[in-house]
């Protein structure tokens, strides 16, 4: 077993913050999706079709694996967000077995405007987190 360093009272104070501070994010990023029409789950759906490397668009299994989610799940979640029009599933083109996913032209539009907020908020939350790392 190896040997954990003390922590103080000032240790817990900032683990608390740091908490706190990303609690704060994710409910900030949830009512910035609420204000657009959509859930938290489906923005992350939209954010990891969108991220996926590669020219392929992901599966709903390694879809499943970036929210963290039984593939189940990601498939109830893919059927009500191309309800709404904001995916589209393709064959894959060399494998015809294989679904892929990919953001319809809505779904871009409403991802686009998220994460230029996103990308502004993360900014101001990666301060508060190097202040309360390096303190």
């Amino acid at each position: 077993m190896t040997s954990r360093p003390h922590l103080t009272d000032a240790d817990y104070a900032r683990l608390l913050r740091l908490r706190t501070q990303l609690r704060k994010f994710e409910h900030w990023s949830a009512q910035q999706a609420a204000a657009m029409d959509l859930t938290a789950s489906q923005h992350q759906l939209l954010l990891a079709i969108r991220g996926h490397g590669g020219s392929k668009g992901p599966t709903i299994g390694e879809v499943a694996a970036d929210l963290l989610v039984a593939h189940n799940t990601a498939v109830g979640l893919v059927d009500r967000t191309q309800e709404l029009g904001l995916i589209d599933r393709e064959r894959d083109p060399s494998d015809h077995r294989v679904v892929r996913l990919a953001l319809s032209a809505v779904g871009r539009e409403k991802l686009n405007a998220l994460s230029a907020e996103h990308v502004e908020e993360l900014a101001r939350l990666a301060a508060v987190v190097d202040k309360l790392v390096r303190n």
